[in-house]
């Protein structure tokens, strides 16, 4: 099956990262700092030990993820499909979480994400680096689930590091 996701739509995301999401609903419930945090870990826990069905509990069924990665379709679904696809790529895909901030409603994530590349991804053919990048993730909790999420990667150092762009000067 041919890649359906190529680099230059990765450029188009990060372009588009601001344009603006559907509306969020208003929240009755938008838990305590510390059960926010823990709800956020199982977030990440769900993908670091491939285990989708714990997103179900965690993430809202019209959860909103802003941007979507090219291919991704929308909500719950839509992730499990990009995890798939990440997984293909990245068997090891890991995001260790350096800090959390819990403010209201929001929890802000920085994370390191790293991965070997062992299939295709974004066009460029398995090449068996390692990478690392950095992440921001800031989550919206509403009644018990994730209800939304902002995030941005660093895939353009990653990018660079699977050799897809021309080495740094």
């Amino acid at each position: 099956m041919k890649n359906r996701f190529a680099f230059p739509a990765i450029v188009a995301v990060v372009l588009l990262a601001g344009a603006p999401a559907k509306a969020a609903e208003t929240c009755t419930n938008p838990g305590t700092a510390a059960a926010n945090i823990e709800l956020v870990k199982k977030f990440y826990s769900a993908i670091n030990t491939h285990t989708k069905p714990l997103l179900d509990e965690v993430l809202a069924k019209d959860w909103i993820d802003v941007p979507l990665a090219p291919g991704q379709g929308p909500g719950l679904e839509g992730m499990k499909g990009a995890l798939d696809h990440y997984y293909a790529a990245f068997p090891d895909f890991t995001a260790k979480n350096e800090d959390f901030v819990a403010s209201g409603d929001k929890v802000l994530v920085r994370s390191t994400i790293t991965a070997t590349q062992k299939g295709d991804f974004a066009g460029i053919k398995a090449t068996g680096k390692t990478i690392t990048l950095m992440a921001m993730d800031l989550h919206q909790i509403c009644n018990g689930r994730v209800a939304r999420t902002w995030h941005v990667e660093d895939w353009l150092s990653a990018m660079f590091q699977m050799g897809a762009l021309p080495p740094k000067n």
